[in-house]
């Protein structure tokens, strides 16, 4: 479903797969729950906040345990958002780098 030159105000809005263009969101909540993603260009957000359930929610879970986990989490994690930032991630697989730590390991603790 496309939706275009609309404002939103104080209201829950379902995102799966649904795409905005133009539109205002104010004072919103916008609710992803893993399924199809949306797509937005050219919008404005004030005052919104994204909510995020079922697996949207488990793979913000599991992406916060990576980036605790150590150095090589870490590591991995932000070539990640470096790789969102710049639209790298295509596809149904995305493959992520080897951490640089000594052991490649994402501990980044040493194996003895």
């Amino acid at each position: 479903m496309n939706i275009m030159n609309q404002t939103f105000e104080y209201q829950r809005i379902d995102l799966h797969g649904k795409s905005y263009q133009n539109c205002s969101f104010q004072h919103c909540e916008l609710v992803y729950d893993g399924g199809r993603s949306p797509t937005f260009s050219d919008n404005e957000f004030i005052d919104s906040v994204f909510v995020f359930s079922g697996p949207a929610l488990r793979t913000l879970y599991f992406l916060g345990n990576l980036y605790n986990s150590g150095d090589g989490g870490r590591e991995v994690m932000e070539q990640t958002i470096d790789d969102l930032k710049n639209r790298k991630i295509h596809g149904h697989e995305v493959r992520t780098t080897k951490p640089s730590t000594e052991d490649r390991n994402l501990s980044g603790s040493t194996l003895q």
